[in-house]
């Protein structure tokens, strides 16, 4: 059976740590009140995710892997989240933890038929012209 998750590299301190994302990793990662893996994507996706929460979440994957490291510390190396560090590598963390796409054995996948662009000619209902 192949792995339907892709391995986490988080470097902290100037080691390099490794979570291959489990059940008991995303469980450990949903224990704390009020945090989702479903609900920290979807607000990743509408830039909606607090740098604070991100913090958190990056702080329990180092310290999943074996590191020491606290939320209120990667706050701190990550300017507070002003520069979007902390948001971008929990984005990696996240999108780790979303299973990769079922492919069929034998099948591969199929391909993406373009449409041709539609040129329009004269003009519209009312009479006007228009560029194309």
């Amino acid at each position: 059976m192949a792995a339907i998750w892709n391995d986490i590299e988080i470097e902290w301190e100037g080691e390099t740590y490794t979570v291959r994302p489990t059940m008991d990793f995303i469980n450990h990662l949903e224990r704390k009140d009020g945090r989702s893996i479903s609900k920290m994507y979807q607000r990743l996706m509408t830039r909606d995710l607090p740098s604070g929460a991100a913090c958190e979440l990056i702080a329990d994957t180092i310290s999943w892997a074996g590191g020491e490291a606290r939320s209120m510390d990667v706050f701190a190396a990550t300017s507070g989240g002003v520069d979007a560090t902390a948001v971008n590598l929990a984005s990696s963390i996240l999108i780790a933890l979303m299973p990769a796409p079922k492919e069929e054995p034998g099948k591969a996948a199929a391909p993406v038929k373009k449409k041709s662009p539609r040129k329009r000619t004269g003009g519209n209902s009312t009479g006007s012209q228009s560029a194309t």
